[in-house]
């Protein structure tokens, strides 16, 4: 099980996405500053929607057959990025949302969109400790 909560990009694959909600994680799709976040519930699919600095949001749950998961899949051809969020269940769902999109918008602001496909981690250099 998962440490409360870990967030990583996913590749634009409609298979990998139906992959990941099929494992219990949350796919998040970024569209500019828009964001779908998707998981899988009871057999349906629940779609929660919000544009970033926006107080409100949007809801819709679809039903898990042939027409639910060709709309789902479509979301890889609509986003600009993919996500996963990893979490454990007892989290508030809100609450997972709400820190996913805090990440993606540290991680990738969109102030560059050609910089944003990336991500670079550096570490430091450190002096040399002399013993």
């Amino acid at each position: 099980m998962v440490e409360n909560f870990n967030l990583d990009v996913l590749p634009k694959d409609a298979d990998r996405l139906m992959d990941e909600l099929a494992d219990g994680h949350m796919v998040i799709a970024r569209s500019k500053n828009d964001f779908l976040y998707v998981v899988e519930m009871g057999g349906e699919y629940h779609l929660f929607s919000h544009a970033s600095g926006s107080p409100e949001g949007g809801r819709k749950q679809i039903s898990k057959d042939e027409k639910g998961t060709a709309i789902i899949r479509n979301a890889v051809n609509l986003a600009d990025t993919l996500f996963k969020a990893e979490f454990d269940r007892d989290l508030s769902l809100f609450g997972v949302m709400a820190s996913a999109e805090e990440g993606i918008l540290s991680m990738f602001p969109g102030d560059n969109r050609d910089e944003d496909g990336e991500i670079e981690f550096i570490i430091p250099n450190k002096e040399k400790e002399e013993l």
